[in-house]
């Protein structure tokens, strides 16, 4: 399947789930700082962010 036929597949299905026909891919990383790329870079961003929560795999990290 192409990239494009794919998103197109991504965006129809969640379409059907949910009812809404768009996503928004944003990017997870602080000013000045490269895109978080691993777990313990994740966590230090949450730490060193307004973030309330942090969702990894089949973990949700909150703040105390």
């Amino acid at each position: 399947m192409s990239g494009i036929r794919a998103t197109k597949k991504v965006l129809e299905t969640f379409e059907e789930i949910t009812g809404v026909g768009g996503l928004l891919n944003t990017s997870f990383n602080l000013h000045g700082y490269p895109i978080v790329g691993t777990p313990k870079l994740a966590i230090w961003t949450l730490e060193n962010s307004k973030l309330d929560t942090l969702a990894i795999g089949n973990y949700l990290i909150t703040r105390d």
